[in-house]
């Protein structure tokens, strides 16, 4: 008894800490005006400072009640709308706080798109390639070469079933010596952590985070995955391909200069906006067969020409009129007959100073795990004074299915005389082989080593065959969203940093008191819609 209560009363201490928690907050969600979609990775800055946080994938976001108290103010942005400013004083901390946003009207007066082909001012005619190949013979200008840091929300969890399993989060600042430098090699290139939990709101489960196996337990279909180290993090930082663009990255995309052009088609949709800067976009698609480049440097396609014509492409790509600048990049590999992605990446920088430093990284991908309900062999033995073969099971058998042709017992390559099939049921369920007398002394038989068994159609009482393991398909994020960016600024003597090779969660934690004016931007809720 006393255990049972001290279990509720844990359980109680834990609820009430979450709902105390979340009561601290203020619960936001940003959505188009007209059509009340979220606006997926809104930039919320807080009005006269550098700080703010990026709404997640469906519009929403978290904020500090401390910031209504302090009277202040929003400034929400995206690509695609107007500028909005919103006064923190209107919010109500026991609801979900809708901020609907207009879209930005396009100025048709100021672009003429024919067959692709767009006129601009001074610029005279230029088409979506020629874009395209002007943004990355930029990147090198467009860029800080300098070093710089950005402090960070990072984030990775599974989604199975539209909710959240194996919430990770934290703090982090990422000091990066420019672009110049290697991203994952070079030694000034490293995180600090400032704050690192497994959020216990939400619900774990062991098996969706348990390293890729080839096929046993947890696997990417379609993939080939190499051994390229890092953390959960540096593979995340690995697959930007703008601050990465002189490495093979992305499937289809790999080397900006070399590969992005040539494997890809693409079509000049318009013109949009940000803050009233005009930006060029652009539709992305994977060109037809046997003309992609293939590359395997990273995961998410398999090595040749024959199996590339099962991937398409589907992805948007933003671009500054004037110099040329990389804003945001969607981008996601589908199987030809699929409606979810194998992979996608969702990623935006945003001007500072002058150049344009990471808002937000957000990357998943799709895998395949073992369903622990699966109907399974656990062991087998002989009993050879009896010549028996029993098998223990897993799961309750459909006794129907116990027939002699859906079961085969070799020796070597020799099928051996079964004389019928029974079950025993106990702490173990039990399918009894018996073979033909004196089958085991016929042969010689003494141990399992020697015995391989073959079934076909036997199935549990919920229509599961046995040892044909069910894989449930789950996605895995990966994400960082950017509260402030540090140009010019070194990493800092006397921090610890992480080790690039080891899990975020073995990583030394570093107490600073000016992290007090960031914070978790955890979901707000546990499904995705």
């Amino acid at each position: 008894m006393r255990n049972t209560l001290t279990t509720l009363f844990f359980f109680f201490f834990i609820s009430f800490n979450l709902m105390a928690q979340e009561k601290t907050f203020l619960s936001v969600k940003a959505i188009d005006s007209l059509t009340n979609e979220p606006i997926s990775f809104a930039t919320i800055r807080i009005n006269n400072t550098n700080r703010g946080l990026i709404a997640d994938e469906e519009g929403s976001f978290r904020l500090p009640l401390e910031l209504q108290i302090q009277k202040d103010s929003l400034i929400i942005s995206a690509i695609g709308y107007n500028t909005k400013s919103v006064n923190l004083k209107t919010f109500d901390n026991t609801i979900l706080n809708i901020i609907k946003v207009a879209s930005k009207v396009e100025v048709l007066q100021t672009v003429t798109i024919t067959k692709n082909i767009t006129k601009e001012g001074g610029l005279g005619f230029i088409t979506a390639e020629q874009i395209i190949s002007n943004a990355i013979k930029n990147i090198k200008i467009n860029y800080p070469k300098d070093p710089f840091s950005y402090l960070a929300y990072y984030r990775d969890y599974q989604v199975f079933e539209n909710e959240y399993f194996n919430l990770n989060e934290g703090l982090i600042e990422v000091f990066d010596a420019g672009f110049k430098t290697n991203s994952f090699l070079n030694k000034e290139n490293k995180t600090a952590l400032y704050s690192y939990r497994l959020n216990k709101g939400f619900p774990q489960n062991l098996g969706f985070s348990i390293p890729y196996d080839n096929k046993r337990s947890k696997y990417i279909e379609d993939a080939y995955i190499p051994s390229i180290g890092g953390n959960e993090l540096s593979i995340l930082q690995m697959h930007d391909p703008i601050r990465n663009y002189e490495m093979k990255n992305l499937a289809f995309i790999y080397n900006w200069e070399t590969d992005f052009i040539k494997n890809h088609d693409f079509e000049l949709i318009g013109t949009t906006f940000l803050n009233d800067k005009p930006i060029y976009e652009i539709k992305i698609k994977k060109k037809a067969s046997n003309s992609t480049s293939v590359n395997t440097r990273f995961l998410y396609v398999k090595g040749n020409n024959k199996f590339d014509d099962y991937f398409k492409v589907e992805g948007v790509i933003y671009i500054s009129k004037g110099n040329f600048a990389i804003h945001k990049i969607e981008y996601a590999v589908y199987d030809e007959e699929a409606k979810t992605s194998k992979y996608a990446i969702n990623l935006e920088y945003v001007p500072k100073n002058n150049l344009m430093y990471l808002n937000y990284l957000s990357f998943n991908n799709a895998f395949k795990v073992k369903d622990k309900e699966s109907f399974e062999t656990t062991s087998f033995s002989l009993t050879t004074s009896q010549d028996l073969v029993s098998l223990r099971v897993n799961n309750l058998i459909s006794v129907s299915t116990l027939k002699k042709k859906n079961f085969k017992v070799y020796h070597g390559k020799t099928e051996l005389p079964i004389e019928s099939i029974g079950w025993v049921e106990g702490a173990e369920i039990q399918i009894k082989i018996n073979l033909k007398k004196d089958t085991f002394k016929r042969y010689k038989i003494d141990n399992e080593s020697a015995i391989t068994i073959v079934t076909k159609n036997v199935l549990d009482t919920s229509n599961r065959k046995l040892d044909e393991p069910l894989f449930l398909d789950i996605n895995q994020f990966r994400e960082v969203f950017v509260q402030e960016v540090f140009p010019n600024k070194q990493p800092i003597p006397g921090l610890e940093y992480s080790m690039k090779s080891q899990p975020l969660s073995q990583g030394p934690l570093n107490k600073n008191d000016a992290i007090s004016k960031y914070w978790l931007n955890t979901p707000l809720k546990k499904t995705k819609d």
